[in-house]
């Protein structure tokens, strides 16, 4: 397992879960977070020749990293395979200190004038400067967010990127709107979110301007659950497995 020598001077479960387990390995600065994916049963064979979670998130934290996105800290991934599938996966990044998700930190400021305001505007402005990147993160929810508890201001990073896309370029329309509905739109965020509230997050997202706001306001209202599903599964199918196919298969030499 990757990181021993540290496991040995700490380790502390942060959670334990059939699916996953989350330590905190050694103190102060050189501590590390160790997350380790478990596979069964159908998740098991949907694994058979694919990257392995870890992998898949490493590379993406890589990519947020590389595009001066504020990020968990990718270090190292690992995986073990058996006849092709994918038993268990490892990934380790940098441990940040005084954090909590952005859906815990959304739920403790309900009594806090202003705070929920801020949250959520800072939500959108982080997804505009992924979106400004060039990348499509695919799991745009507050759960995947890390809050910064000790900042004046809300300060919010990336920490779930697996199945992040990389458009090279900044996002068109279609693809935005696939975060921005699993962001402030879907109906968990309608639960999560008053109405004035994901107003301000599409507000943040389009740097003030009330009109673009309103547009997505408009959009995003007239898509279903089925319809956002539909969309998000097309655009990953062709944007992770169909185009890169036929770039490869452009770029092959003659022989």
């Amino acid at each position: 397992m990757l990181f021993r020598s540290l496991a040995r001077a700490s380790c502390r479960v942060l959670k334990n879960e059939p699916a996953a387990l989350v330590e905190l390995l050694g103190t102060g600065s050189a501590a590390v977070v160790r997350k380790t994916y478990r596979n069964f049963g159908l998740r098991l064979l949907q694994t058979f020749l694919r990257r392995p979670r870890a992998e898949r998130e490493h590379r993406n934290l890589l990519l947020a990293a590389a595009r001066d996105l504020p990020c968990t800290p990718p270090i190292a991934c690992s995986a073990q395979r058996s006849l092709g599938f994918v038993r268990s996966s490892t990934l380790v990044t940098g441990y940040v200190p005084a954090v909590s998700t952005l859906r815990q930190a959304l739920a403790a400021a309900r009594v806090l004038p202003g705070q929920r305001q801020m949250l959520v505007a800072a939500l959108g402005a982080l997804l505009r400067r992924v979106h400004d990147a060039g990348v499509l993160w695919c799991t745009a929810m507050p759960r995947n967010v890390l809050v910064r508890t000790d900042a004046a201001q809300p300060h919010l990073l990336l920490c779930d990127l697996p199945a992040a896309i990389d458009y090279g370029r900044p996002l068109p329309q279609s693809a935005a709107g696939i975060d921005l509905f699993d962001a402030c739109a879907s109906h968990s965020r309608r639960l999560e979110m008053s109405r004035a509230e994901r107003y301000r997050c599409l507000l943040a997202y389009a740097r003030g301007n009330r009109a673009e706001a309103g547009r997505w306001w408009r959009l995003l209202a007239g898509r279903t659950a089925l319809s956002h599903r539909i969309r998000k599964n097309l655009v990953m199918a062709l944007r992770t497995y169909i185009l890169p196919a036929a770039t490869s298969t452009r770029t092959q030499p003659a022989r």
